[in-house]
């Protein structure tokens, strides 16, 4: 009997109703499996409950911000090694190496382009940069 390949998880992290929406529908389609948190807090939670094996992440969000919560990952043994992607409105050089620095694979700028948004999240699950266990 052959088993049917583990899908992968991905945490979305956006306080932005229809950009969540957005990702969520291509990553879905797409076959990954999704879980959404609309603030860092819940994310953090659910991060340490059933661990992603990629986490997207806003940088403007309220109570704690999307690298606040990027450095509590990062901190922490049992989560530092979860690859974060940060996905913003805010593209920035500074925001592009504070993100860098803080430990995160890679860096996109919304709005998304589709097809290469899928391609990049290909890249960061499968590529060079990420860290196999």
């Amino acid at each position: 009997m052959k088993s049917t390949p583990k899908k992968e998880r991905i945490l979305i992290v956006e306080d932005n109703a229809e950009v969540m929406k957005t990702y969520s529908s291509l990553l879905t389609s797409s076959g990954y499996e999704v879980s959404t948190a609309t603030y860092a807090l819940p994310a953090l939670f659910r991060v340490t409950e059933n661990p992603p094996d990629l986490i997207l992440a806003d940088l403007q969000m309220p109570m704690m911000t999307g690298m606040e919560m990027i450095g509590q990952l990062k901190a922490h043994v049992d989560t530092r090694d979860i690859p974060v992607v940060v996905v913003t409105g805010n593209g920035s050089e500074e925001s592009r190496a504070a993100a860098l620095k803080a430990g995160c694979v890679g860096f996109m700028t919304k709005p998304v382009e589709p097809v290469e948004f899928l391609a990049q999240i290909g890249n960061f699950l499968h590529g060079p940069k990420r860290k196999h266990a």
